[in-house]
């Protein structure tokens, strides 16, 4: 009797510790499963693509790739999340990175999620689009985008001298 107990307790071990292996395998196809869709996808919405920034490539790995992103692919470059623009996707070049001056009209920004009134500004991004009436933060202070003031991107950083877009709130 006590060694069949024995015998179904180790049985009982093993199997434990192979639905676990299993368990840990099928979650490591998992993530790789969903981060080549991440890779490829050209259909996820600025608010999904920031609850999950981590699956999406990172720059430095779609240079060394040296494949062609389509419109609507989202990248990591640093902390900050970029979305393709150009028509017709773009093809990444190590002197053309999305934070470089001059890659607005292949890359853009992804906005943080925050609600852009007074209360909630949103964290100022170069290239980022800013529209009129939205409130935005830039190194301490918290400053509008003027009536009319649109700027799409926008390449002029809140506190630049007398730039008549840009209002400062406090």
């Amino acid at each position: 009797m006590a060694l069949n107990w024995r015998q179904d307790s180790v049985k009982a071990i093993r199997a434990k510790k192979e639905a676990a292996a299993k368990a840990e395998a099928l979650n490591a196809q998992t993530q790789v499963a969903v981060m080549a869709f991440c890779a490829t996808a050209t259909n996820i919405t600025d608010a999904q693509a920031l609850q999950m920034p981590d699956l999406f490539p990172a720059w430095e790995d779609l240079l060394a790739a040296g494949n062609k992103l389509a419109e609507n692919t989202v990248l990591r470059d640093g902390s900050v999340l970029y979305r393709v623009v150009q028509s017709g996707g773009v093809t990444p070049l190590e002197s053309q990175p999305p934070h470089a001056e001059g890659m607005l009209a292949v890359y853009r920004p992804i906005d943080e999620s925050h609600a852009g009134t007074l209360e909630d500004p949103i964290p100022w991004v170069y290239g980022m689009d800013c529209h009129a009436g939205t409130y935005f933060s830039y190194n301490g202070h918290v400053y509008q985008v003027a009536e009319g003031g649109d700027m799409v991107p926008c390449v002029w950083p809140p506190d630049t001298a007398g730039l008549w877009q840009w209002v400062l709130i406090e």
